[in-house]
């Protein structure tokens, strides 16, 4: 009778989950990120398993990707999930470009780390309330609602609905096994074979790892939730210590082998040490940026009012590193750090061990969206909150269910009542957060309308502009795109001169820490400045008035991101000012290594040096760390028709023409090929342009 409880309990919290979503699933994609799929940006997608084989064979899975957004910071991230690129291409192969399958994936995850959070709360339950059939089905509806609060969470609308986020639910999922094992078996299980358990332990915590840096925090999770307990439950401290230790130490060493992984690779670059300034600006962002970040989020969880894809521009930061606001999230923030340390201390006592329960799990799991352990190119986003508001619910549940422990039937139906009464609100707010995402204009307008500044209210007319000009062409459609635009120009030309006032009131009180982000006023104004030229390029199509509007705010600056750098540099090639090209590019290499980067200055080397050597070893570097990039595959393509070596023209031909399925480059490959006689390279040339050909059909 108790299972079946149980499972009806289970069973009503899916199906409402799974209700509350079921719209979504023919959301088309929207011409935001989820261009990664769609486009293929990154990775291409496999029309075939021999065709994934041979990327597989030519690119390899070690392929790196920058992650930046100009607007959002003046940070660079690089990444390089190997797991993630294997399992991504599959899933490529699987689904092609169908948005419906990738929004059912994501459903299909998110409906199973729901599943996996109620069993989870509803073993806190037991330890709490040791008699199981008391208040069963009230103890079973309180966990449903505690799991519902999670699930239909405002925040995670943009985890489950951003077609590209399957992955990371994919990562979550598999750190919610791990608990999910950990907190129904803990030290208790000696039925499993220690070599059989000590393998899938290391296994299904390896993966994650190299699938989302962002699980780093799991090891950690599951040492101090065990040891916990244990200490809680035994008193004794070093015994806890040793038995935990041996149980984690698969979690512990996968952790120790991504850590050898992320310092032996170029993504060490993401600690920015190499900056002279890296000692005090670290001790700011810890001590004051992350703080009003973390605050942020806080409110955001608590208080889900504001919800927009450009949740970053939402963060408040103060204008000065003494502030009564900045003080405030300061204070805030150590005084959990200090609870922590207590509680940790204390353990053996109930309340120190529920408030480190309830603190702990969430702060670990929150602290790399905090720009805590590096800085990161987004200061804040919705979909950064899955797990650790994961991890909230789950430490929140030991309080409620030791609460429940210590009331009366009475108090516990009221106590069901007002969580149901604020579950309520939570849902109406999310479902009218996914009527948002139904469709590009839809989404860019629900950021339009919360957009905080001009710059990010230019920013999405802009979008908006373009969508309506490029895909309808109705009369009303055209000329309300244009007017958008035109709306995005006087919006950046008045924020322009906002930031110049702003710069002259607080430009030296500015911290060095928010210059570092490009935050500071001279350096939005750069941004804008950027964004500007560019519209106006699109609009009037004139590369003189573009380079007018953007030299004079990057011609002193050292802006090192690579979509800025990608237009000055090429208005900089256009007017032959090949001196300032390679100061600029020397600079931003000493910060970063980026593929764009990498191209042009292949193209300077010829151009300035008739320097071919190195022009073709800057293009290999390219291609050894970023093998999938567009830019590079075509520069080599490019650089050996100019130097006319046909088998290598041939082979880079061939590897662009698979990767963007280029009819044109596969036939220049299948013709030097012939030239050649080279067999086995005809054939796969011909077999792929066969692939593509019917797959266009």
């Amino acid at each position: 009778m108790q299972k079946i409880r149980t499972y009806f309990f289970l069973l009503t919290t899916l199906i409402i989950v799974f209700l509350f979503y079921a719209h979504t699933l023919g959301y088309p994609w929207k011409h935001f990120d989820e261009q990664i799929i769609y486009n293929e940006t990154v990775l291409p997608v496999p029309y075939s398993f021999s065709q994934l084989i041979e990327y597989l064979r030519h690119f390899g899975i070690n392929n790196f990707f920058e992650a930046s957004n100009p607007f959002y910071s003046s940070v660079s991230n690089l990444r390089c999930d190997p797991v993630n690129n294997f399992i991504t291409l599959f899933v490529y192969l699987i689904f092609k470009k169908s948005y419906f399958l990738y929004h059912l994936l994501s459903l299909f995850l998110h409906l199973f780390n729901t599943a996996l959070l109620f069993l989870i709360i509803k073993k806190i339950s037991i330890t709490f309330i040791n008699n199981q059939n008391q208040f069963q089905s009230l103890r079973l509806l309180l966990t449903s609602i505690l799991t519902l609060m999670w699930s239909l969470h405002p925040a995670n609308i943009e985890s489950i609905l951003f077609a590209c986020n399957w992955s990371a639910i994919l990562t979550y999922s598999l750190c919610t096994i791990l608990i999910f094992y950990f907190v129904n078996f803990g030290l208790e299980n000696n039925k499993i074979n220690p070599v059989v358990k000590f393998i899938t332990v290391f296994i299904l915590s390896l993966i994650p790892l190299f699938n989302s840096e962002y699980s780093v925090t799991l090891a950690p999770v599951i040492f101090f939730y065990l040891l916990t307990n244990t200490i809680y439950r035994t008193k004794n401290i070093n015994q806890s210590l040793y038995s935990t230790f041996v149980e984690t130490l698969p979690l512990l060493i996968s952790l120790g082998l991504f850590i050898i992984f992320f310092l032996s690779s170029p993504t060490k670059s993401n600690l920015h040490l190499t900056n002279s300034l890296y000692l005090h600006e670290t001790i700011q962002r810890f001590f004051w940026l992350s703080p009003q970040i973390f605050f942020h989020l806080i409110k955001l969880i608590f208080f889900p009012l504001n919800l927009s894809i450009d949740q970053t521009a939402m963060v408040s930061f103060s204008k000065t590193l003494f502030s009564s606001y900045s003080i405030f999230c300061s204070t805030l923030f150590l005084t959990i750090i200090i609870i922590l340390l207590l509680s940790l201390f204390f353990c053996k006592k109930k309340i120190f061990y529920l408030m480190f329960s309830t603190l702990f799990y969430f702060s670990i799991t929150i602290s790399p969206f905090l720009h805590i352990l590096s800085p990161s190119y987004c200061i804040a986003s919705e979909r950064y909150l899955y797990f650790p508001m994961f991890m909230l619910m789950f430490g929140i549940s030991h309080f409620v269910f030791y609460l429940i422990s210590r009331i009366t039937h009475k108090q516990i139906i009221i106590l069901t009542i007002a969580s149901i009464f604020l579950l309520i609100p939570l849902s109406i707010k999310s479902y009218t957060r996914t009527l948002d995402w139904e469709n590009s204009v839809s989404l860019f307008t629900s950021a339009l309308n919360t957009a905080p500044n001009n710059l990010f209210k230019a920013i999405r007319y802009e979008f908006l502009g373009s969508i309506l000009l490029d895909y309808y062409k109705d009369e009303e459609s055209q000329q309300t795109g244009k007017n958008y635009i035109n709306k995005s120009i006087n919006l950046l030309e008045e924020y322009i001169k906002e930031q110049k006032a702003i710069d002259k009131q607080f430009g030296n009180s500015i911290p060095e820490v928010i210059k570092s982000y490009g935050l500071d006023p001279k350096t939005l104004q750069a941004k804008a400045a950027y964004l500007l030229a560019f519209t106006k390029i699109g609009l009037l199509k004139d590369s003189d008035l573009a380079f007018k509007i953007i030299d004079k705010y990057l011609s002193n600056l050292q802006i090192t991101d690579t979509q800025i750098l990608d237009l000055y540099l090429g208005l900089l090639f256009a007017r032959k000012s090949y001196d300032k090209v390679e100061t600029i590019l020397k600079h931003a290499l000493e910060k970063k290594l980026s593929p764009t980067l990498l191209v042009i200055y292949s193209e300077l080397y010829k151009a300035k040096y008739n320097d071919y050597k190195s022009a073709e070893e800057s293009l290999k570097k390219s291609f050894k760390y970023f093998p999938y990039d567009l830019q590079t595959l075509s520069g080599l393509k490019r650089f050996y028709l100019e130097t006319n070596k046909a088998r290598e023209f041939a082979y880079y031909s061939y590897l662009l023409g698979i990767r963007m399925h280029s009819l044109e480059s596969l036939y220049n490959a299948y013709n030097i090929y012939t030239k050649l006689n080279d067999k086995e390279m005809i054939e796969k040339s011909l077999k792929n342009i066969e692939l593509i050909e019917n797959n266009s059909i």
